[in-house]
């Protein structure tokens, strides 16, 4: 038992030799004083020079120093008229030949209301020399009723059943509707610048072109005008139901 106190004792001091901790001086604080202090703004840069003054200034414009006109020297005639002719009677030429109506200044041959200068024969704004024209019967005035226009008809078929069927409004929509034409009767009677005003109210451009083609064929004696064949114009509407 003694022994194994010994022993036990030679540990113990072993150990607390082994677990000694060694005291060490304390650390020790050292304060750093800063000190912040705010910049101050740079100056502002010094204001730019101000612009050199003009080297020349503008010259004065002159005044304009008007030129003194020189009176032209009067003349005395030689010779003095006995009577001053009679200003009314030589304007408007003798009164035997004057026109009712006219104007002083006129000529013999002139037109009453014309213009003083003018040319005998000659038209208000046309040009010295140059050649009267007519307006052209031939060309197309306003356009004429249809029921007019079909009196002078020939040949007037109307569009194909079966052409109409085929399309796509007469095999699936069946739904009718109207189609307008515009259309002139040429001076030979054939018809001309076949246009559609009014399509079909249900998108399908072909029965439009079946009734232009239609309106193609069509022909008419000629409209007579002052003696002369004229183009009119006219427009048609074209009623399509399906079957």
């Amino acid at each position: 038992m003694s022994g194994t106190l010994t022993f036990s004792g030679i540990i113990f001091v072993w150990a607390a030799n082994k677990m000694n901790i060694t005291k060490v001086d304390p650390p020790t604080v050292q304060f750093l004083m800063v000190q912040m202090s705010a910049e101050e703004a740079a100056p502002p840069p010094p204001p730019p020079p101000p612009p050199a003054a003009a080297e020349t200034q503008e010259e004065e414009e002159k005044e304009e120093i008007p030129e003194e006109e020189v009176p032209e020297e009067i003349v005395q005639p030689k010779e003095t008229p006995d009577k001053v002719p009679d200003v009314k009677k030589s304007a408007g030429g003798a009164k035997s030949n004057a026109v009712p109506g006219g104007v002083p200044g006129g000529v013999p041959g002139g037109v009453p209301g014309g213009v003083l200068g003018g040319v005998l024969g000659g038209q208000l704004g046309g040009q010295l020399g140059g050649v009267a024209t007519k307006r052209d019967v031939s060309q197309a005035t306003a356009p004429k009723p249809i029921a007019v226009v079909m009196g002078n008809a020939i040949y007037k078929p109307d569009p194909e059943a079966n052409k109409l069927a085929a399309t796509k409004a007469g095999m699936f929509d069946k739904r009718p509707g109207t189609v307008t034409i515009f259309f002139c009767v040429d001076v030979d009677g054939k018809t001309a610048d076949v246009k559609t005003k009014k399509k079909f109210p249900h998108n399908d451009p072909k029965v439009d072109e079946i009734c232009r083609d239609t309106v193609k064929k069509w022909r008419f004696k000629p409209f007579m005008v002052g003696g002369k064949a004229t183009k009119i114009c006219s427009e048609v509407d074209f009623n399509i139901k399906f079957n």
